[in-house]
This record gives structure tokens, C-alpha cells and sequence, in this order.
């Protein structure tokens, strides 16, 4: 039934609130179907300048909060560089616009282009986070369908790997937390560069394809047609 791609993608913000923040960074890679494998050649990494900083009147705009110091911490680097940074990556219509152009890319083979042709949205905690993002900027970049909503993923179909942790792990004792670093520790994940975009996606479709591969072996196994018949 799986048929078109799986598109594992992940933001890195300046911000925790999914309304408002602006991203900073956005990574991607595309699962096969079929070969339950990561396509070869289908990273995509960029970074992109957030909103705070553009026609700013005052130079660090972040002083309400500890995010740059958040981001320091996680890249080994001072406040004040990640700030720096921030202020030279590209412009976010023009980084965006790359993102459109790298899931365009993606689209099932043959036949006319359509949202029910688009990857498959998957990531960790995308539904209450990530998604949130992506349908923001779609709505401001104009890559909405008639409800206006996203129309560069498949409507209908997404997959949010925590809820799948949730389904698997809720009843196992030693599991404490279904974050994803606290995944990590458990399913023996190097953390090294974690909370880095490109290192998180590339974690979630690792996991995501195990337990597609799980699911594919045991469907064979279990008897689910009329299984609800006395």
C-alpha cells in the first residue's frame, strides 16, 4: 500500500513555540518504500536566516530568552558566534524555495504531479511541532491547496515516529521518556552531533525503517481478517 517515498525531515528553530518561531536550520532525507532503505544521494541540509533578524533595529533581539545559549551548547560554540551566524545564513524565501524544489523532486514516477504523488511527511514529533511549521511557511510562500494547507506532502498520510515509540515502548519498564535523545540512549544510537539537523533525520529514518521492516515481517504472521469475528 506504501508507495510513494517517505520524506524524514527535521527544523532546528529559534524558538519553542511552533506558531511563532522561525527556523534556522532544516535537513531531510528520503526513505524507499519498497527497499526500506535511505535513497542514496537524498540528503538535503539548509539553513536558513530566521525572522528576528531581518531589518532588525538592535543586535541581538534574543535577549528574553536562552536559545542562543541553547544552540551553543549543542554546537560547542559560543552564544555570540551562533548569533553571527545566524545573521549570514541565506534568506528564507530563498531556502525554502530549495526545499520545494528538493520534495518536487520526489514525486511518484509517471503520470501527472499531484499531492497524492508528493512524499509522505515523517519525522519526530512533527505532528505537534514540525508540521505546524511547514503549513506557516507554506501559507506564506503560497504551497497551500484549496484548504489552504501544505500541498507539498501527501494529505492523508504521515508518519510521527512518536507515536509509533509510544505504541511499542509504553509498557516496557526501563523506558522512562519517549524523547527522542532518550531513544537514542536505548536503542544504542551514537548522540554525538545530536539535536543537529541532518544527524536527526538520519537517526528517525534509521529507526522508522527497522520498525517498517518489523511491521512488514510480523504482517505476515498475524491473522488480521476476521479477527473480530466470534
Amino acid at each position: 500500500m506504501i508507495r510513494n517515498k517517505i520524506c524524514v525531515f527535521d527544523f532546528e528553530t529559534d524558538g519553542k513555540n511552533p506558531k511563532e518561531c522561525s527556523p534556522v536550520q532544516l535537513s531531510a532525507v528520503m526513505v524507499d518504500p519498497f527497499k526500506l532503505e535511505i535513497i542514496d544521494k537524498s540528503e538535503f541540509n539548509i539553513f536558513l536566516k530566521p525572522d528576528k533578524l531581518v531589518d532588525i533595529e538592535v543586535d541581538n533581539p534574543y535577549t528574553d530568552s536562552d536559545i542562543l545559549e541553547w544552540h551553543g551548547k549543542v554546537k560547542a560554540i559560543s552564544a555570540e558566534q551562533v548569533l553571527s551566524d545566524w545573521k549570514q545564513y541565506p534568506d528564507q524565501k530563498q531556502a525554502w524555495g530549495q526545499f520545494v524544489s528538493y520534495l518536487d523532486k520526489y514525486h511518484l514516477n509517471g503520470g501527472r504531479k499531484s499531492q497524492f504523488t508528493a512524499p509522505i511527511a515523517a519525522g519526530y514529533n512533527i505532528l505537534r511541532f514540525d508540521m505546524t511549521i511547514v503549513n506557516r511557511l507554506s501559507v506564506k510562500y503560497d504551497n497551500v491547496n484549496k484548504e489552504q494547507e501544505t500541498c507539498l506532502f501527501h494529505p492523508r498520510d504521515k508518519v510521527d515516529l512518536m507515536h509509533v515509540m509510544f505504541m511499542w515502548m509504553s509498557y516496557v519498564s526501563e523506558v522512562k521518556s519517549l524523547a527522542l535523545d532518550n531513544m537514542r540512549d536505548y536503542l544504542g544510537i551514537d548522540k554525538t552531533n545530536a539535536h543537529d539537523a541532518i544527524k536527526d533525520v538520519k537517526d528517525c529514518a534509521d529507526i522508522l525503517i527497522r520498525f517498517l521492516r518489523l511491521h512488514k515481517e510480523l504482517s505476515k504472521k498475524i491473522k488480521f481478517k476476521d479477527a473480530f469475528k466470534n
